[in-house]
């Protein structure tokens, strides 16, 4: 193998702790597997002594089918961390004589996950769970398991009564000898403390232990890798704490940023070459994640060429994103093959992307497709709305909202109207109940008037009218109080309506969309083209690579959310710091061409952009600033050709350059300047 000097350092260690710090584009990967091959070929190690453990099977099959080109004669052994307490769970089964039943989320009857902690949820809240709701116990769950959690008294989640449900859930599987996905890892770290003929025998059998991805590590994975590596300690961990992004899973980089107290002695080897990226995105990315405290202090470098800045483009609204996007990718493409990746913060971002790309004939591979969107209550209820406005014959529709339109409709009103027989409306159908008083009868004329009127409309003014008229909103004001819902996020979900209704001319070609839209999302071959477009979360692009990348939805509350500004405000920097370095993986993606892009609006509602694209054109600004030095030349788009006389910092990094122009001193914004490229260097 090819290697740099600084891989050559890290393939060489053999004995005692070792962390080796990777960047992006550095080659990890082939350094684990060179250190495996140097291990064997050159130390003389035999290769069952030697485990390599990774976060997924793709990373696992990966290494293994890599590590089969050079040797061929070997068998060291791969594994994910699951699987690998999986078989440590399985040896204690066969000594017992006694296995317990492994139960997933789509299992079958008393062995489905999902279904059991709905029926718990139901029991303890008396109420039933919504899909959303149950994808959030579910993980939430998986992060009190990850995070070794013996209590709830300075737990806070946003599931009601999480601890009852929690320890319901724990005792259904003891009494029926279930065990789940999480359980894995802290049934097999029991094991290993109490049975230590099982521990020596995995410490005898696994003399040497290599850790891929171990930022990702959370704390009961890192005290299990502690736990095998002792006594011996030849462990060999390679991780990026500035791509540690998995907080909400359990990940905690702190415990890799402590290494050296628990393994003392442990060597760090700093892999800083990025083979990936221009120099330009290299070094702005690198200046970028130094805004976070909690990490390693590093450099990256490059020996590629400086080519594209970060072009970074705020738009009026999200349907002049859309626009510039297929401008841009349409230009790109025209040029020859070229990956292409759009990335967001929330999965609901790639809706109107889908429809936007499908609509313009430009093929696109979706990433993720677990998406409740086309299956949540408050679509359905629009969409109720909507269908009703054009058939007041539908019961099912009338049964979703007539309670949610802020009219005049009692539950004796709805029976009377959903029992009467005959192919009248239903509105008609109440107008015949004989209790109804002259203001009453008054009223629901005007509905009936006002959903026949709805119904001519386009479909943007109908969700106009079920927002402003029939004030939809007010309505479920209480549940989001009893369910604990996010308006935010319910009114997101309204503004990707009314993304895709912006494009329909009528309500039923808008139904028919939101129907293929759904069925697209749906369909797994639906688009599966790699050559195409990608669409991904940053979560997911992680260790991908895109010649080509945007960056989009960049605004405060969402990129970084909502959350980590309210901590960060309040003093507490940890989810910051996070979405930080999740900022940072999106960047590190592209190889050449790097778009960043804000809205002045979203869904009607003025926004404010990411503050990390502020620091990112801080970093340009310095970057830039370091070159404009007093006596230079530059040019300005207005003015044009001009000498710098000064440069003064005003306030938080931002400066004023004096440039006289012929005799014409100029004060001027060096920030604006450079971002609005209204200067140049000469």
């Amino acid at each position: 193998m090819n290697l740099n000097e600084e891989q050559k350092k890290a393939a060489r260690h053999i004995k005692g702790p070792a962390l080796v710090l990777a960047g992006p584009g550095s080659g990890k990967t082939t350094v684990i597997l060179s250190r495996l091959a140097y291990l064997i070929l050159e130390a003389g190690i035999q290769p069952h002594h030697i485990l390599t453990m990774t976060f997924n099977k793709a990373a696992q099959l990966e290494m293994e089918n890599r590590s089969k080109r050079f040797l061929t004669d070997y068998k060291p052994r791969f594994s994910t961390i699951h699987s690998f307490c999986n078989s440590v769970v399985r040896d204690y089964e066969r000594r017992q004589n006694r296995q317990l039943i492994r139960i997933e989320g789509n299992g079958h009857g008393k062995q489905n996950k999902s279904d059991i902690l709905k029926h718990i949820y139901k029991e303890v809240n008396q109420t039933s769970i919504t899909n959303d709701e149950l994808e959030d116990l579910i993980n939430e769950i998986g992060l009190v398991k990850n995070k070794m959690l013996k209590n709830f008294d300075d737990y806070e989640a946003d599931i009601r009564n999480f601890p009852a449900i929690y320890e319901a859930y724990n005792t259904y599987k003891k009494e029926n000898l279930f065990i789940d996905f999480d359980d894995m890892l802290t049934y097999a770290y029991t094991i290993l403390i109490k049975c230590p003929e099982i521990l020596n025998q995995y410490r005898s059998r696994y003399q040497y232990i290599q850790i891929d991805e171990g930022q990702d590590l959370s704390k009961i994975q890192y005290e299990l890798v502690r736990l095998l590596a002792h006594p011996h300690n030849n462990l060999f961990m390679v991780a990026d704490d500035d791509q540690s992004i998995y907080g909400f899973r359990g990940a905690e980089p702190d415990c890799m940023l402590g290494i050296e107290k628990d393994f003392p002695h442990c060597e760090i080897y700093y892999l800083g070459h990025n083979y990936r990226s221009t120099k330009n995105i290299v070094d702005i990315s690198s200046s970028f994640i130094k805004n976070n405290t909690e990490r390693f202090d590093k450099a990256h470098k490059t020996h590629n060429a400086k080519k594209h800045d970060p072009k970074i483009i705020q738009v009026k609204d999200e349907h002049e994103q859309l626009k510039v996007l297929v401008k841009t990718i349409q230009k790109m493409m025209k040029k020859g093959k070229i990956d292409i990746a759009i990335l967001y913060r929330n999965n609901l971002s790639s809706i109107a992307i889908v429809d936007m790309l499908e609509r313009e004939g430009i093929p696109f591979h979706l990433k993720q497709r677990k998406l409740s969107f086309f299956n949540h209550w408050l679509v359905s209820d629009i969409l109720s709305f909507l269908k009703f406005s054009l058939d007041q014959t539908d019961e099912e529709a009338f049964t979703r909202i007539c309670y949610k339109m802020n009219r005049f409709f009692s539950k004796e009103m709805v029976q009377h109207g959903l029992s009467a027989f005959g192919n009248k409306s239903i509105i008609d159908d109440i107008l015949t109940y004989e209790k109804l008083q002259p203001f009453q009868r008054k009223g629901i004329n005007e509905v009936k008037k006002e959903f026949i009127r709805m119904g001519k409309m386009s479909p943007q003014k109908a969700l106009q009218y079920i927002e402003h008229s029939f004030n939809y909103f007010d309505a479920i004001e209480k549940y989001n109080e009893f369910r604990r819902s996010s308006y935010e996020y319910l009114y997101h979900l309204f503004g990707i309506l009314k993304s895709i209704a912006f494009h329909c001319p009528s309500i039923p070609q808008f139904l028919e969309r939101v129907e293929e839209l759904g069925e697209m999302f749906n369909n797994i071959a639906f688009n599966n083209d790699d050559s195409g477009i990608i669409l991904s979360t940053v979560h997911s692009a992680k260790g991908l690579e895109y010649d080509c990348v945007f960056m989009i939805d960049l605004i405060d509350e969402e990129f970084p959310g909502s959350r980590s500004i309210d901590m960060m405000l309040n003093g507490a920097h940890v989810l910051l710091e996070e979405e930080r370095r999740l900022f940072y993986v999106g960047m590190t993606r592209a190889k050449e061409h790097l778009y960043l892009i804000s809205l002045k609006t979203k869904n009607g509602v003025n926004v404010t952009r990411s503050m990390f694209i502020d620091e990112v054109l801080g970093c340009m600004n310095n970057k830039v600033l370091h070159k404009v030095k007093k006596g230079m030349m530059i040019h300005h788009k207005q003015f044009g050709k001009g000498k710098v006389v000064d440069i003064k910092e005003k306030s938080n990094k931002r400066y004023t350059i004096s440039i006289d122009f012929g005799g014409v001193k100029r004060n001027l914004d060096f920030q604006t300047c450079v971002e609005k490229g209204i200067i140049k260097l000469r």
